[in-house]
Parts: C-alpha cells; structure tokens; sequence
C-alpha cells in the first residue's frame, strides 16, 4: 500500500511562524489605533472640560459689579461694603449679576458673590483642582462661603491680571477694598490657566472677559 503523505515537521514550523507574525503585525496596527482613539478622546474631554470651566468664569467676571447703595452709617469704609471686587495674582472673588435661582421660592436674586482659587482637590487625591464657591445671600459676612465645588480638576496654576485704564499696562491686583480702586472695576481680566494636556505635560491656556459694569450702580 502507497504510504499516507502530511506535513513535515519544518512545513508546520513555517506555518506557525508565519501565522504569528501575521497576527502580531495585526495586533501592533489594531493596538496603536486603540491608542491613537485613546489620546483623542482624552485630548476632546480636556478641551470641553476647559470651555466649559474658563467659559463659566469669563462669563461671571463679565458680570462682575459694585453698588453704590449702601448705608454709609453701617458701612463706613471699603473693607465692609457687601458688594466688592477683590482679585489678586492667584485668586478672585467678588459680587456679580448672574446667579440663578435652582429652587423654587427661595429668597434670592440675581446678586450673588462668587469666589474662584487653586487648592487641593478633596476628591482626587494629591491632585490641586480649580474650585469655585457661590454665596447666593449677599450679607454681613461676604468673605464666608460654604458649598466649594470643582470647575478644573488637574489643575497647575491660576494667573490673573487686571487691565488699569489710567496706567494704560496689566496689573497683578485689583481691589475695591483698598483706596487705589475704591469705585472702579477693571476693564478687562486677563486670565491663564496652566493645567496639564493629554501628554501629561503642562499647558497654559489664556483668555479675556470684559467686564461691563466697571462704575459702581446706583441700585
């Protein structure tokens, strides 16, 4: 009888090696797609995220006010006045025309004070976020804010300037409370966020809000 013919042991060998390689030429180009996808997603949520945060304090700074109706009998200098605009290099607070009222009958207005800085995140550990607070009730007590709430997290640096009309340049501060600023608000805020890319490396991202409102009200 005619022998039964197969592979040979090196024919199998062959075989093997070629399907291998084959599949790790597959697996590299479907493994840096998958990578490729990853870095884009990441990269898209950084950029909403930060829209959606510098949007909101361009957008509040815009509304950013100081009144000129007060009781000067129990205000009687600056530092007291409920209503105010305190920025500095690294952080901001201040009154403004914008909040909404999320609940049904509650004895609020559109004035509210808001608060901006960069601290360390309670929820991310070792990780310093840009948080923000909002006081709905303008009272006695317009430094105290309770609720802080994160707006950026991964956050490096928060870089704030003021643009000074009568100086005609940028300045690092700006306060009502003091006498250099006592009824005047700055035209513009020059904001820099430094917050790290999909790379892990540290970015900054500049923007302006123009505040409209820079004479004190009469309301």
């Amino acid at each position: 009888m005619r022998a039964s013919r197969g592979f040979t042991l090196a024919e199998v060998m062959i075989a093997v090696a070629v399907t291998a390689m084959i599949g790790s030429l597959v697996w590299t180009s479907f493994a840096s797609g998958f990578k490729a996808k990853e870095m884009v997603e990441a990269e898209a949520e950084i950029y909403r995220e930060l829209r959606v945060g510098m949007g909101r304090l361009v957008r509040e700074i815009s509304m950013a006010f100081i009144s000129a109706n007060y009781d000067p009998e129990r205000f009687r200098d600056n530092q007291d006045r409920p209503t105010f605009f305190d920025g500095q290099s690294d952080e901001i607070s201040f009154s403004m025309l914008g909040h909404q009222r999320l609940t049904r009958d509650a004895k609020e207005s559109d004035q509210s004070i808001v608060f901006y800085r960069v601290e360390r995140d309670p929820d991310e550990k070792g990780v310093e976020s840009l948080r923000r607070c909002e006081k709905p009730v303008i009272d006695d007590e317009p430094d105290q804010c309770e609720g802080w709430e994160t707006l950026l997290s991964d956050v490096e640096k928060l870089e704030l300037r003021y643009w000074d009309n009568k100086r005609n340049e940028w300045v690092n501060e700006w306060s009502t409370r003091g006498n250099d600023h006592p009824n005047q608000l700055p035209d513009r805020v020059l904001i820099e966020v430094t917050k790290k890319n999909e790379l892990g490396k540290p970015q900054k991202f500049v923007t302006q809000a123009r505040i409209n409102l820079v004479t004190p009200l009469g309301m």
